[in-house]
């Protein structure tokens, strides 16, 4: 980007991209680096300092990269969306030091983007994560992804749901490994959002297969099965689709490509709506405590099997294994 500016603005000299340097007339010298390791921002004499989404960084990025700015006019800037109450927090709003100072830009600022890009965003979004994510406010989310007041239990579902069950599964019985949890989840024609028929166990492999063969077999009339396809999940997949017991059963494979904040946000969005109900068992405060924990809970594995399930229902279409 800085060179499709400076190209055609005649202000450029040279460029390395291999060294990651932008030499602009009057020798005004650029420097690219990364700063997943912030030694490597030592050692430089410079007079003016950028982070970009620098939320994402350290705060050694910053103690080490100002220590630099040994050059006039010794300026720094970040630009970065806010990421919780974290160090940008505390030195920019939480201290008193006139160095520092703060110009507040929304997203609903910018008149070129599309008028449903809000609204989408809305919908996506709890309130927190719109206040921090499109109005760029300072919000500590920690334990705020869910509330327990947003889950309204219910005796049943409506009749003739088409269901979708998801698997994710665990690779050890230690006090401290993840559970292998598994929930499944039907949209309504208003909209609601069933999570029903939780499961979470620690078991060995041989006594959670014979679970998911029960499982699925009592639900092959209406329930589309998910494994999630991690290491020990993809060899589990393939272990049952060679089971001729589950003929009639419709199982697919589903790659996870999101983190676990990410996967549940559509849906508790839509928890923070009204639009959730959670059918009666004893699961269910078990899931409940789980969700109003998350994302800092010691597990959150009911939860992302109801993300899970919550992306294979939103898919639109599946790509169906029949065995």
């Amino acid at each position: 980007m800085l060179l499709d500016i400076a190209r055609p603005a005649g202000i450029l000299k040279t460029h390395n991209i291999s060294t990651g340097t932008i030499v602009l007339h009057g020798n005004r010298t650029i420097l690219l680096r990364s700063a997943d390791n912030p030694d490597r921002l030592r050692g430089a004499n410079l007079g003016w300092i950028w982070f970009d989404e620098a939320a994402m960084m350290h705060i050694d990025a910053w103690q080490i990269a100002i220590a630099t700015l040994r050059e006039m006019p010794g300026k720094a800037w970040i630009t970065t969306t806010p990421r919780g109450r974290n160090w940008i927090y505390d030195l920019w709003h939480g201290s008193s030091n006139p160095d520092y100072a703060v110009i507040h830009s929304k997203t609903t600022d910018n008149v070129f983007l599309p008028d449903s890009f809000i609204h989408t965003l809305r919908t996506s979004y709890t309130s927190e994560q719109f206040e921090q994510e499109a109005n760029g406010q300072f919000v500590d989310l920690s334990g705020a992804l869910f509330k327990r007041q947003w889950f309204t239990l219910v005796d049943a579902p409506p009749p003739n749901l088409q269901w979708y069950r998801y698997w994710d599964l665990a690779t050890s019985v230690r006090d401290s490994a993840d559970y292998t949890a598994s929930v499944r989840v039907a949209m309504a024609d208003d909209g609601i959002m069933y999570i029903a028929d939780g499961i979470r166990i620690k078991a060995e492999w041989p006594d959670v297969r014979k679970i998911m063969i029960d499982v699925m077999r009592s639900e092959a009339d209406d329930t589309t099965q998910g494994v999630e396809e991690a290491l020990h999940g993809l060899a589990g997949l393939q272990e049952l689709r060679r089971m001729q017991e589950l003929a009639h059963v419709t199982l697919v494979g589903y790659h996870v490509t999101k983190d676990k904040m990410h996967r549940a946000m559509p849906w508790a969005a839509r928890a923070e709506q009204n639009m959730i109900r959670v059918v009666r068992g004893e699961w269910c405060q078990q899931f409940i405590d789980e969700s109003v924990a998350f994302p800092y809970g010691s597990h959150d594995d009911m939860v992302d099997a109801v993300s899970g399930a919550n992306a294979m229902l939103g898919d639109g279409s599946v790509m169906y294994d029949f065995m």
